[in-house]
């Protein structure tokens, strides 16, 4: 057994929580850091592993960044599949049993119809180069290195691979990102393209993705388990936010 797997099974779960995060920030953002709480979930005791999950969401609302690090690092595992099926079904059957909703929520797997892209043809903004005919492949290379006007017009575009390009443009900032997460309407993927770029990690970019109306509903309950009680609050009282979404801000702004 590792000594991860022996704290769960030993210590208290917010002296785990912190403890995970620590050494999660002593270890360099990107793979290596995913690499590394992968390795420390295979195999995890179910039961202690959903309370460890649902104490790390409770402290992130409050701003703990331990805990932060690792609901948002088990996010990004889950995204990637690198969660083992197993696992992931027993993580939901014991969140369930054990009335962890939030954790419920994060865990689930997104429905077909709630899947990046799911939901029809959107129509191309008016301006954008979608809306004036340019190819598809162009699109996607023009938004990598593109600049000024022509980027504000790829920043609208309705394809989520053009979104994903452009998110790696260096030019892009984070109000750009702002600008795609607060679009309406837009297709999800779009929306999903900005969660999973350099910008995720923002609060003002996580709030205006679940805020948005057009946010699958997954991505939003996964998302708002990582907002400050202050956001929690205007997502409980926003219109448009699915009752799925606020259901989760409302647990855990109850858990405080």
């Amino acid at each position: 057994m590792s000594q991860f797997h022996d704290d769960l099974e030993t210590l208290a779960a917010p002296v785990v929580v912190e403890r995970l995060g620590r050494a999660m920030a002593a270890v360099a953002q990107g793979p290596l850091r995913l690499a590394y709480l992968e390795e420390r979930l295979r195999e995890a005791p179910i039961a202690p592993l959903v309370k460890m999950l649902a104490c790390a969401q409770r402290e992130s609302v409050r701003g703990a960044v331990p805990a932060r690090l690792v609901v948002e690092s088990f996010t990004l595992l889950l995204d990637d599949n690198r969660v083992e099926k197993d696992t992931h079904a027993a993580l939901t059957a014991t969140a369930l049993a054990l009335g962890e909703d939030a954790v419920v929520a994060l865990v689930e797997k997104p429905a077909a119809n709630d899947l990046p892209g799911a939901g029809g043809a959107h129509r191309a903004k008016r301006g954008s180069l979608a809306e004036a005919g340019e190819t598809l492949g162009r699109r996607k290379s023009l938004a990598r290195t593109v600049t000024g006007d022509v980027l504000t017009k790829v920043l609208d575009d309705p394809d989520a691979q053009v979104i994903q390009n452009v998110m790696l443009n260096p030019h892009v900032t984070e109000e750009h990102a702002l600008r795609v997460a607060s679009r309406r309407p837009v297709p999800g993927g779009v929306l999903d393209a900005v969660a999973r770029s350099r910008f995720g990690n923002a609060a003002s970019i996580r709030r205006a993705l679940v805020l948005n109306p057009d946010c699958p509903l997954k991505l939003a309950q996964r998302l708002v388990s990582t907002m400050t009680p202050i956001d929690l609050h205007d997502v409980v009282h926003a219109n448009g936010v699915a009752k799925e979404v606020k259901a989760v801000a409302r647990r855990l702004l109850d858990s405080r």
